[in-house]
């Protein structure tokens, strides 16, 4: 890889980053309790003492940094790609962060990653997985094949599978990592991108154990088509929330992601603002969309100070990922 992708890489990991920590303290939360609670999020905040996250820092990262950082350093280690790669990067992360006992490890992972750890085949963990958690970390398949989109579907798959292997949570990760992949093209477009995720979320439905539920594809042209011609990004992701949904189900949350990116042109940081007061899955929803914005815009379009806050209080150097990421080979 080349270090031209730079940019975009430390883009999409500090993106990551900063929509989840910033969609921490709002998490399954309206948007009317949101507002009583905090009034309007555009910074880190302490959660509320009644949240499900009471004891969490400000500027502290969730499950979907966690994870995604936790895969790069197995792929780094590994220099490849694939289940058990996926596996032992997941059940590294789990014992390095004592996951059992915090409050933000979602369901499908939380009974995946203990049959991981007491030795089950990682083909076979993930198979009542059907949340969002495989589309959550899928960003780590695009970042690792820019521009190269069905090599990014492959490894989304691999990623996916020991915690999430049904063909609706594999859909809504290979949506996202065909967008992330397409958002590296320097001369990718809006559109573009919106065409690849379509595109990913049907290749997706291929792979996994079946699992019946609504068209990701599908879901992703009715959001767009929602919000079309609303340039005011609250207001459209209020139109989403209420005919999409923003529940921790890729069908959902992938659809919104996509659909509210769509106008992202305008305010690249205010459309994960909208998703982070908007609430339901908001660490999730928001740090999807800081993905595509640093893939896409790259990183200048987002706060330094707030990766520089988030790197102190977490301990974490996103700019060591990303050059690493940079000087890689993939076998």
């Amino acid at each position: 890889m080349q270090m031209e992708n730079y940019n975009k890489i430390l883009g999409c990991l500090t993106g990551i980053a900063i929509g989840d920590a910033l969609g921490m303290p709002t998490e399954f939360m309206t948007p009317k309790r949101i507002n009583q609670t905090y009034g309007y999020i555009n910074d880190f905040n302490v959660p509320s003492s009644d949240h499900i996250h009471p004891d969490m820092k400000k500027g502290e990262i969730t499950d979907d940094t966690g994870q995604t950082l936790a895969l790069v350093e197995e792929i780094l280690r590994r220099k490849e790609i694939n289940i058990q790669v996926a596996a032992t990067g997941l059940i590294n992360w789990a014992n390095d962060k004592d996951v059992f006992n915090s409050t933000f490890l979602g369901p499908s992972s939380k009974k995946a990653l203990q049959k991981l750890i007491n030795g089950n085949n990682p083909k076979e963990t993930g198979k009542s997985g059907t949340t969002v958690g495989a589309a959550m970390r899928a960003p780590v398949a695009g970042i690792f094949n820019p521009g190269n989109i069905d090599k990014a579907i492959n490894d989304a798959v691999a990623i996916s599978i020991p915690t999430h292997n049904t063909s609706i949570a594999i859909s809504g990760a290979t949506s996202i990592a065909a967008a992330i992949a397409e958002s590296f093209k320097s001369d990718s477009k809006i559109d573009d991108v919106i065409d690849k995720a379509i595109y990913g979320a049907e290749k997706g439905l291929e792979f996994g154990f079946p699992y019946p539920g609504a068209s990701i594809a599908r879901r992703i042209e009715l959001g767009i088509d929602l919000i079309s011609g609303i340039e005011d990004t609250d207001k459209a992701a209020l139109k989403l929330y209420d005919y999409i949904g923003v529940d921790m189900f890729p069908h959902e949350v992938v659809p919104f992601v996509i659909s509210l990116f769509s106008i992202s042109k305008k305010d690249k940081m205010k459309v994960i603002l909208s998703a982070v007061n908007i609430g339901g899955d908001s660490d999730t929803i928001a740090a999807l969309l800081g993905a595509l914005i640093g893939a896409f815009y790259g990183y200048k379009y987002l706060p330094n100070k707030m990766r520089e806050k988030i790197e102190k209080v977490n301990k974490i150097d996103l700019d060591f990922y990303s050059r690493n990421i940079c000087n890689l080979n993939l076998k």
